[in-house]
């Protein structure tokens, strides 16, 4: 039975799967460098920084998911926003419980 689906749809809504996870990175690296400007802790702006610069890697995934024909699996990729927001999980538990 063919797909209800216009063609496209599902191509458009994995680049916004990517856009979201951009989303949330680039909101956390924010929150980061304003704990960072209200602490006085300069050590978090490497860790904001860190936390934009996932941001724009897993932005760029989504662009050339998109420009794709087709809908692939990307186990490698989504292997690294897993591992990239493990980091970031990390990180935020080290803020808190370290009073940076």
């Amino acid at each position: 039975m063919p797909s209800a689906e216009r063609p496209g749809v599902p191509r458009a809504r994995t680049s916004l799967a990517w856009q979201r996870s951009a989303f949330g990175f680039v909101t956390l690296a924010g929150i980061v460098l304003s704990v960072a400007a209200h602490r006085e802790a300069p050590s978090l702006i490497a860790v904001s920084a860190a936390l934009a610069m996932a941001a724009v890697a897993v932005w760029r995934q989504g662009r050339r998911a998109y420009e794709r024909p087709e809908v692939e699996a990307q186990p490698r990729a989504v292997g690294l926003v897993a591992v990239a927001t493990a980091l970031a999980a990390l990180a935020a538990a080290v803020i808190v419980v370290l009073h940076l």
